[in-house]
């Protein structure tokens, strides 16, 4: 008897073991059997619990039997989820779900690998074998073309499912949210009519399946923010199940604060934009830093062009559920979690709930209350958050002076010489320029656009429109508007220095309502662009404003649509006023707090250093207000 005949005879006694050894004894010289004693042995192995090796053996033997290969795959794929193993998930997933392409089910696991560890080649040809009827299969569909900006497919998919289910919450909702992205103002404007009325059942039901990021880009209403989204019911119900856990006491008084930076954006991220440097300014008498990374390993090679000290700091949580990212958390006595990515997309807030830190806070990456969170800090500013803000947070605020938007000025590009010409746009015209994002572009926002150029009928607006088929549709808008689509150029991504050196170009800057430019207003502001604003209503609508001031430039903050669309027909009569504010602005660019980012990280630590004297002192959290340090006397840079 062979050891192959050998190993199935035990195999089918049931003694597991010994059919492993005989099966593996057997292999080198299967010879043409391979692939049925690989397949012996998968067997084995997962009966005995080894599923990764039965994963491994299954792989293999689906080369060495065609006839096996979609049974084998897909069993091998399954069995490495149930590992943990993503990245050989990665590696045979597609080929399986093509062997196997009526199993929606089964395609849209893997897909969900993919888009986790950022696979989008790999993951492409796997769309079609998802479920459109199935919500969370159209909600991987809509994640991948947003991020592929594929956005003219994704907006006839999402029209014609809404359509054939009008009862379909998520559909309505997902079609409203990606009308902004598609400057569908028509549909935007369907859904602020509902909106009026916030407690209409219709409009609660919409509300509570609205990503909370969706929500303060068309809403400028506090309490409404507050209300429960999609982002705080599915964390609050999480907690409800499993209650926080019991805080680790803090550090004793004169060791060093162990800060714990939580983000996936630890790239070439605008995120990273504002906040790297500061990260790296932290003092290290005072500080220890660590940076608790879940960024997909396909970007985060980015960061080996980071200083060495903040290459060291990194430590890759990605691979770990939320309960093992927090346990890894509390082992490098993390006194201070400072999540920096609120209710934004890929944000793993589980972690957040899960960690004993001391004291948890929220900073820079969602301009609001990241609410449903435990949480009790949100780091913020004045401007943002003004008292009438504390009622509407569900964490204690802790403001910063001056500003709470970090900037740097050391790792910033300076903007380089370019012309008009280089870029489409004619040499003697005046030019409005915005470069928000476009699904900052509300019926309001558009609508004051208008009357600005109708005002000015000479000027020529340049706008940033990455999306053709978005572009198309402003253009149409601006078109019924009144405004011929020949004074408007339309502007792509480009590469970030690139993009800094034609912000000059322009004028003035032409801000979004309700929600406020953020990084693109630093932006402006530091290749030497004046922006016009309004006062906004709540933190995400009052960014613009808390740069303006740290700039120097408060008189550009218009207190309402009125006064926005005078100042700027002023600025465009009127070239002695402009050039001053545009000198002013250069001249207060390294002596000003906005790009300060010493001074910042100063007042940051000392945000950090008034929470742990509450939490030493065993307190509840309070109302921080930071003080801000003496004007400085001379510029902080050359």
């Amino acid at each position: 008897m062979s050891d192959m005949q050998a190993a199935m005879k035990e195999y089918q006694a049931g003694r597991l073991p010994q059919a492993l050894k005989l099966a593996s004894r057997a292999l080198p010289n299967s010879g043409a059997q391979r692939g049925g004693l690989l397949a012996l042995i998968g067997n084995i192995e997962f009966k005995l619990g080894h599923r990764e090796a039965a994963a491994d053996a299954f792989s293999e033997a689906a080369g060495l039997t065609p006839a096996k290969a979609p049974e084998f795959l897909k069993l091998a794929t399954t069995l490495y989820l149930g590992a943990g193993r993503r990245d050989r998930v990665a590696e045979i997933g597609p080929d399986a779900v093509d062997r196997n392409p009526s199993d929606s089910a089964f395609a849209f696991e893997v897909a969900n690998v993919l888009f986790t560890l950022g696979e989008r080649a790999r993951l492409a040809p796997l769309l079609a074998h998802l479920d459109r009827a199935n919500d969370r299969h159209m909600a991987l569909i809509i994640n991948f073309q947003r991020l592929t900006r594929r956005f003219e497919q994704l907006w006839a998919e999402l029209q014609a499912a809404a359509s054939a289910n009008p009862d379909n919450l998520f559909l309505q909702i997902s079609r409203y949210a990606v009308s902004r992205e598609v400057c569908a103002f028509d549909v935007q404007r369907e859904y602020e009519a509902i909106m009026r009325t916030p407690d209409t059942p219709q409009a609660q039901a919409l509300l509570s399946g609205e990503a909370a990021l969706a929500r303060i880009l068309w809403s400028g209403d506090e309490a409404l923010n507050a209300r429960p989204s999609q982002d705080s019911l599915k964390y609050a119900g999480a907690r409800v199940a499993d209650r926080p856990p019991q805080r680790r006491a803090f550090s004793p008084e004169g060791a060093p604060i162990t800060i714990g930076y939580l983000s996936n954006d630890f790239f070439d991220h605008a995120t990273m934009t504002l906040f790297r440097e500061v990260m790296g300014r932290h003092d290290p008498q005072r500080f220890r830093i660590k940076l608790f990374c879940y960024t997909p390993p396909a970007i985060a090679t980015q960061q080996a062009s980071w200083p060495e000290a903040l290459q060291k700091a990194v430590i890759r949580i990605d691979h770990l559920d939320d309960k093992a990212a927090a346990a890894v958390i509390a082992s490098h006595g993390v006194d201070i979690l400072v999540d920096l990515k609120g209710h934004t997309m890929g944000a793993r807030l589980g972690i957040v709930n899960a960690s004993d830190a001391p004291v948890k806070a929220t900073y820079l990456g969602f301009p609001g209350s990241v609410t449903g969170i435990d949480l009790d800090y949100a780091i913020t500013d004045r401007i943002v958050t003004p008292d009438s803000s504390i009622a509407h947070f569900s964490e204690t605020l802790c403001r910063l002076p001056e500003t709470y938007q970090a900037n740097n000025w050391q790792t910033r590009p300076k903007p380089e010489y370019t012309e008009r010409a280089d870029h489409g746009l004619p040499e003697d015209a005046f030019i409005f320029a915005s470069f928000n994002a476009t699904y900052k572009i509300t019926p309001a926002t558009l609508d004051l656009w208008c009357r600005v150029l109708k005002q000015v009928p000479d000027a020529v607006f340049w706008v940033y429109m990455p999306s053709a088929f978005a572009g198309e549709n402003f253009l149409k808008a601006l078109e019924a508007a009144g405004i011929a689509r020949e004074r408007v150029v339309l502007t792509g991504m480009t590469a970030y220095d690139r993009h800094v050196s034609r912000l000059p170009l322009a004028d003035v800057g032409l801000d979004a309502i309700p929600c406020s430019g953020h990084t693109t207003t630093s932006d402006m502001l530091w290749a030497g662009l004046p922006i016009l604003s309004l006062h906004g209503t709540a933190f995400a609508g009052r960014v613009s404003e808390s740069l303006l001031n740290a700039i120097g430039l408060p008189e550009l903050v218009c207190a309402d649509e009125e006064s926005f669309v005078d100042l700027a027909v002023r600025l465009a009569e009127d070239p002695q006023l402009l050039f001053a504010f545009r000198q002013r602005l250069e001249n207060n660019r390294l002596r000003a707090p906005l790009f300060d980012g010493e001074r910042f990280t100063r007042h940051l630590e000392a945000a950090y250093e008034a929470m742990a004297a509450r939490a030493r002192s065993g307190l509840a959290p309070e109302l921080i207000d930071v003080a801000a340090l003496p004007p400085r006397g001379e510029p902080f840079g050359p």
